[in-house]
């Protein structure tokens, strides 16, 4: 091999007719056992997400809540947990905060066990606010280990991690209903102590979190000094502008992914006039889709290029958006299972292009990609209501076509392969080769 500097810092890219050499912090090969724990971790912490929806609805006629108030909470949860993750993301990058993952694990359980014990709306909206500040600790340091625990394969390896979020998500109705059932609204400490045993077992391996990428850590703070010297540390046009196309991507698949989760049940039951049950199973069967997306998504983006696989996601949506109403009996579920797996694809992708364009700032990229452009996605499901109450629930997918048509204009001026490496060639972390 040849290379500038020979040093271990430096792998082979893939071969071409010339063989190029792109500079990397020290890397081995994927090590799935770290990426299991926090993807595991993952998923546990992002049971909350998916429970809290189901523990208003027992909650509403209990404690007499009205819509606004259950809408409240939820913004609340939603601010806390997905748009303040930017903050926790530069919080990771300016120090070592690798406590911030056993420690975000288990602030989301506790927050989501205290909302049983609410015996006031300010007590269940100060529960919520803490769970969802403990979900959005979670998420911009876990993802920064799980990208440094994926050797060069950072999209396989990002979409490892990302899988345990959704299989989370789509587990915590379940669990909100079974723990409600067995013990009524105090079940609700079932989660605490799931997230406690998990948060013990995140403690317990985090020398080997820190210890085990500590040399690329030196390095990548190296190359930030570097870059920041070179810089000025201004951000250039044409990174600023890229970040918005991609925030503005994520937001878009957010409205279609929310929208969905959100409209299909209310679908079923009130236009098809299917049972509660079906609607349940077909609405988790979209998510548990998409969860199988995310695991393909990834290694496709390692084999063709992260740029390719987001436009051809949001492609492929525009047909099935268009007969998802039109199709019915199975064909209609083959429909849904098949937009769950596009649609959330790209759920890994998106966060690793992210990284690849802030590779010195991976948290920062994280929070973005993972809590604010999903955060603001809430806005879609709002509108949607307005359509859904004004021009009945088949309209909701007809208007949701634009969403993928948006998607898809901002998915085609994101910067290729080449032009990543452009826009900051000094990377460290750059495991997108030509």
């Amino acid at each position: 091999m040849f290379c500038d500097d020979c040093t271990n810092n430096w792998v082979p890219g893939r071969q071409r007719k010339d063989v190029r050499y792109i500079q990397m912090a020290p890397e081995r090969d994927m090590n799935r056992k770290m990426l299991a724990l926090l993807g595991s971790g993952h998923a546990i912490t992002d049971i909350s997400q998916g429970a809290l929806p189901i523990i208003l609805t027992f909650m509403q006629p209990l404690f007499g809540l009205s819509q606004m108030q259950v809408g409240l909470t939820m913004l609340v949860f939603n601010i806390s947990s997905s748009v303040i993750q930017p903050v926790f993301g530069v919080l990771s990058d300016r120090f070592r905060a690798a406590w911030l993952v056993p420690l975000g694990c288990l602030l989301a359980g506790l927050g989501m066990a205290l909302t049983g014990f609410s015996r006031s709306y300010g007590f269940l909206l100060l529960a919520a606010l803490l769970s969802g500040l403990g979900v959005a600790a979670y998420h911009p340091e876990g993802s920064k280990f799980a990208r440094l625990f994926s050797g060069w394969r950072k999209a396989t390896g990002m979409s490892l991690f990302s899988v345990g979020g959704n299989v989370g998500f789509a587990l915590g109705p379940l669990l909100a209903g079974l723990f409600y059932k067995l013990f009524g609204m105090l079940g609700t400490i079932g989660f605490v102590v799931i997230n406690g045993v998990m948060s013990l077992g995140l403690w317990a391996n985090l020398p080997r979190l820190v210890d085990e990428t500590e040399p690329a850590g030196r390095l990548e703070k190296a190359q930030t000094q570097k870059t920041q010297a070179r810089t000025g540390g201004k951000a250039s046009p044409r990174l600023i502008m890229a970040l918005v196309l991609l925030v503005l991507v994520v937001i878009m698949r957010s409205w279609i992914n929310m929208g969905m989760a959100t409209f299909l049940p209310q679908y079923y039951v009130h236009y098809l006039h299917q049972s509660q049950v079906l609607a349940a199973v077909i609405t988790s069967m979209f998510l548990f889709a998409g969860a199988i997306g995310t695991l393909t998504g990834g290694p496709l983006a390692d084999r063709w290029s992260l740029k390719a696989v987001i436009i051809g996601s949001m492609a492929a949506l525009l047909p099935l958006l268009y007969l998802l109403p039109l199709v019915s009996g199975i064909w209609n579920v083959v429909v849904v299972a098949v937009t769950g797996f596009v649609v959330i694809s790209t759920f890994a992708v998106t966060v690793v292009f992210g990284q690849e364009l802030l590779p010195h700032n991976v948290g920062l990229a994280s929070g973005l990609t993972l809590g604010l452009g999903i955060g603001l996605g809430g806005v879609g499901t709002t509108l949607l209501g307005w359509v859904a109450d004004h021009l009945g629930l088949p309209a909701v997918f007809h208007v949701m076509l634009l969403f993928p048509v948006l998607g898809l204009c901002c998915a085609l001026f994101l910067p290729g392969r080449r032009e990543l490496k452009q826009i900051d060639g000094n990377s460290p972390m750059r495991g997108v080769t030509e």
